[in-house]
């Protein structure tokens, strides 16, 4: 239905409030596809290095090695994704990702290992799936899904995104379990991971280029925002990074666990998660998404703490799942808070920068994780809690502005929204500094109070406003 307004003339198409776009779904699939791969790759990774001859040490060194050029990695393919397409350069980390695990079980040397762990991006021991563990192929998938989602429901997609993960995750962690069981080899995993990763790369060959691209390789990003955005997240990683990625060793270590039982406190924390990953938007829809950033760090930092202090594997593993579900739980709702704060053509590049500096201080803990458990194996997670816990209250200092908001300002994003044809949204987008009718009326907010005898139709008269509901 055409009608006019001033001196512009708009389309206004009705769209489902249901309907979600196939560039999302396929993305979503493909990255549940790899999800199940990041369950059992993640815990065996730094047990695998171990059974190669390493020591502690030498495995600290290897996973810091890794993450740093993970991280590089994600900084570089967020740019390059955001200039060239987000489509084509999530197919070429996919097949990194499947030939690096197809090398890994016959690889030798630290270097070699590290370079393969990097690249592969599965060397950071934590859970979830890409987003969980920082990989690049996360940052690119997530911008994929923000480009077609609109903003009032992008963070319930993202949870249910998220979710999916956690399920492939989870059974991925519980397939450990069982196969290991029936004395399966660990070569015999990364050979999985790496065709899981093939039909991946399979699935995203499908996905639509939307041609939303950055004018720039280098983008002109909001740095001041930036730095806001990925300051937080530096405690946070270096906390993180003192326990997670050996966490599977220092279970055995600490509690002489056996992989099975470590398989199956991994997929039981990814059953949590999914459970609190519903919950969170919910949350963040009353609250709003800042309070709910800071709650669920607290909590999970706090739990790392207790965890230095539980006597049996039980207890510990309980506390893990606990951090696990908060610290995992909340992260749709952080990553709709990072992509409504940054433009929308250069979303890959700011999730590529705060994983840049969230798996950058990741590995420098990781690097140093195995000095620390000389003094004493209860250390690891004490300190690295009580690093992380400075992570919420960074969150409150730099958006301290934000803190009452519930919902993302209708007129600063429609200032903001700069979009090529075919982009998210309807039409051909609105440009910077335009009062975006289309973007306004796509959300369907009740409250809005529009008179309907403002928009008129030369042709039909008056037009009358479907009621969508929320």
């Amino acid at each position: 239905m055409d009608f006019r307004y001033g001196f512009k003339r708009f389309a206004y198409t009705p769209a489902s409030p249901h309907r979600v776009h196939k560039n999302a779904i396929l993305a979503i699939f493909s990255r549940s596809v790899v999800s199940y791969a990041y369950g059992f790759t993640v815990v065996l990774f730094p047990l695998y290095l171990v059974e190669k001859g390493l020591g502690t040490l030498e495995v600290g060194l290897v996973i810091f090695g890794a993450m740093i050029l993970s991280s590089l990695l994600g900084l570089i393919s967020g740019m390059l994704a955001d200039h060239y397409g987000r489509k084509y350069v999530l197919m070429g980390l996919l097949a990194a990702f499947g030939v690096c695990l197809a090398a890994f079980p016959l690889a030798q040397g630290p270097l070699i290992l590290a370079l393969l762990g990097g690249v592969g991006g599965f060397s950071s021991g934590a859970t979830g799936g890409p987003i969980g563990s920082g990989s690049p192929l996360g940052a690119v998938q997530t911008a994929i899904i923000a480009e077609v989602s609109e903003p009032k429901r992008m963070a319930g997609l993202l949870s249910k995104a998220a979710v999916l993960e956690m399920i492939s995750a989870m059974l991925g962690a519980f397939s450990l379990t069982a196969l290991s069981l029936t004395r399966v080899g660990p070569a015999s995993f990364f050979y999985l991971a790496s065709a899981l990763g093939v039909i991946s790369l399979a699935v995203s060959v499908l996905i639509q280029d939307m041609k939303v691209r950055s004018p720039k390789l280098l983008p002109s990003l909001s740095y001041e925002k930036i730095f806001r955005l990925s300051l937080p997240t530096v405690p946070c990683g270096l906390g993180s990074g003192l326990i997670i990625p050996i966490l599977s060793l220092w279970f055995k270590l600490r509690f002489g666990a056996s992989t099975a039982a470590i398989g199956a406190v991994f997929g039981t924390m990814d059953l949590a998660m999914m459970g609190f990953m519903l919950l969170t938007p919910k949350m963040a829809a009353t609250l709003g998404r800042l309070k709910v950033i800071v709650l669920t760090r607290f909590i999970s930092s706090a739990s790392f703490v207790a965890m230095a202090f539980s006597p049996i594997f039980p207890l510990a593993g309980a506390f893990l799942v606990l951090r696990g579900a908060f610290a995992m739980g909340g992260m749709p709702v952080r990553q709709s808070f990072v992509m409504l704060n940054v433009h929308d053509s250069e979303r890959a590049s700011a999730n590529g920068a705060t994983s840049f500096s969230r798996n950058t201080a990741s590995s420098v803990g990781a690097a140093t994780s195995g000095y620390v458990m000389r003094l004493g194996l209860e250390s690891l997670p004490l300190l690295g809690g009580l690093i992380a816990m400075l992570d919420p209250f960074l969150y409150y200092a730099m958006f301290k502005e934000q803190w009452n908001e519930r919902r993302p300002s209708i007129a600063a994003h429609a200032s903001r929204r700069v979009q090529s044809r075919g982009g998210a949204g309807h039409g051909q987008g609105c440009y910077k500094a335009e009062f975006c009718f289309e973007d306004l009326l796509s959300w369907r907010y009740r409250a809005m109070p529009w008179p309907r005898w403002a928009f008129k139709s030369p042709e039909a008269g008056p037009v009358i406003l479907p009621a969508h509901e929320d």
